[in-house]
This record gives structure tokens, sequence and C-alpha cells, in this order.
């Protein structure tokens, strides 16, 4: 956490005065050659799951997402020759400080206070291959190809070998799902369609990137049936059917946690310094994370 809080500063000073161009910059990465493995692995195909949201607070319900693996059909299809074990070869933390619907408000935490919190987070997950970035690209789609020219550009000039393609697998909950598909926020429907195009369709012609959607616990998943009431429009189906939306399910509970009601609670009831067994908020984040929220007096209403 102390190497976030060094850096991190001046890159958000970067990207908050920057309105010419979107931008992404890495606040932490677990080792130099990230996204690569420590072995320099030579593979013409590197698989990345992103994590992006607001983590006002991060919750054990993003933790879930982020240990999320890469889905079975989807490495089904991959493996249909070859023995070899599919997943995501890294992961990714991505913090956007330009959201299409919100914004800073008093109370929420800051930039900084979040990124440090998810620095605690990645000491809870279940890979050392991680890293966490900022952006101010607002959208999915200009996410996906903001990082796709980050992480070319950050390779060839530090390796020598060839360079991968990347495929980024964008992990969210069904109302960002929805809200992907919604033309409210696109130009037009047309726009809409043609950004989702080139964002969903393999290479050459698009980014190839994927979504994983997380169930929640209104809606379970039992069958193929129950997933096809889960497509949120007519425009997804094609994606779901052409398997480059995929749901997964993170459990019950989990489904439940949400950032928002932990914020609510501390709000009514205050971060009980010194006492992490009172409140019910505690059990929605890891301890490092409720230790810090104490620590900072994070969300409690102060007169």
């Amino acid at each position: 956490m102390l190497g976030v809080r060094k850096i991190a500063p001046r890159l958000l000073q970067c990207l908050l005065n920057s309105s010419s161009y979107p931008r992404t910059e890495l606040v932490y990465e677990s080792h130099p050659d990230w996204p690569l493995g420590l072995s320099k692995t030579t593979r013409k195909s590197w698989r990345i799951s992103v994590l992006d949201s607001s983590f006002n607070p991060p919750t054990l319900a993003h933790l879930a997402l982020a240990n999320t693996h890469f889905p079975s059909e989807w490495a089904k299809e991959a493996n249909a020759e070859s023995q070899e074990c599919i997943d995501y070869d890294s992961k990714l933390l991505l913090l956007s400080v330009k959201n299409a619907d919100k914004v800073l408000k008093p109370g929420d935490a800051s930039y900084l206070q979040r990124l440090e919190m998810m620095s605690l987070l990645t000491q809870k997950m279940s890979t050392t291959n991680v890293a966490i970035a900022i952006t101010n690209e607002p959208t999915f789609v200009g996410k996906s190809e903001t990082l796709l020219a980050f992480l070319k550009q950050k390779l060839a000039s530090s390796s020598t070998q060839p360079l991968p393609t990347f495929e980024l697998t964008f992990v969210v909950g069904l109302d960002t799902l929805n809200r992907l598909f919604s033309p409210h926020y696109y130009p037009s429907e047309a726009n809409m369609r043609a950004s989702l195009q080139k964002f969903l369709s393999s290479t050459p012609d698009g980014d190839n990137s994927r979504i994983v959607c997380a169930s929640r616990k209104f809606i379970p998943i039992t069958s193929q049936s129950t997933m096809e009431t889960q497509k949120p429009s007519a425009l997804a189906n094609h994606y779901f059917d052409s398997g480059r939306i995929a749901i997964v399910d993170i459990g019950e509970e989990l489904s439940t946690y949400s950032s928002s009601d932990v914020r609510s609670a501390i709000s009514q009831d205050g971060p009980t310094p010194g006492d992490e067994t009172k409140s019910l908020w505690h059990n929605c984040v890891t301890t490092e994370i409720a230790k810090y929220i104490i620590e900072e007096q994070l969300y409690a209403i102060h007169s």
C-alpha cells in the first residue's frame, strides 16, 4: 500500500487534468513484466481479466469477482485440440476517474483511498500476477481500446520478444451489463451497435474483448433456460450465443453484498472504532479493508 500512496497522487492528478485524450496508468504491478508471467512466456495469446469498478469500498463480492476463473464453456472451446489448462493469465483491477453515471460525492472515499483499499484487496486474490490501473476513459468500449493500446506500448518498450495478442475479459454485474446495451449511453443506437461490434468481435476486425457477468441472488443459475432470461436485450442475445458474454455465479450470499450497503450502514452506525464485531458491514469486506475504513473514518457522517 505504501507504493500506491507514493505513486498514485501524481498519476491521479495527470489523469484528472487531462481532457484531450483517454489514458491508462499503472499504479501497482506485482512484477515489472506484468501482464506477462515471471517465466516470460513466448505464447502468442494472453488472457487478462479486468475488474472495473468504483471500489467505494471494495467488498468480498469484488474479491469473488476478481477470483473468478475463465468460464468453462470458453475453456472447452479453446482447449478443443489441446490438453493445456485454460484460465486467465493475469488480472487487473481498474478504477475510472471518469464515470458515465457516478461522480465523486461528499462522504465518498477519495480516489487515493480507493486505490489503497484495492491494493489491500490484491493481497487476498488467488493470483500473484495482478496489477492496479487508473483510467480517464468512462466507457467500457473506450476502456478496451485504451487498455489494449497501453499494453502494446508497455511491452514494446520493455521486451524484444514478439508481442502477444491480448484478450480482455471485463467482469461486471448485471446492472453494468444492462447499461452496456442501453442506447442511452451512446450518441445513437447505430453508434451503440457499431461500438459493441468492435468491442466484442475477435481480431483482426475487433478488440477481441469479452464480458463475464455475475449473477445476482434473485436470478438463480440452474439451467440454460434460466440463463436465457438474463439477457438484457435482444442485441445482447447475439453476443451470448457467439460466446462473447458468459454468466458466472459467485454464490447467493456474496451476490447480495454491495458497496452502497456498506456505505449506508456506516453512515447510520459509524465505523465503530476499536470494535470490529458490532456492525454487520464488517462481514462484507476483508479484515484489512475494515481496519482501513476505521482508521480513515470513511463514510461516517461528521456533524
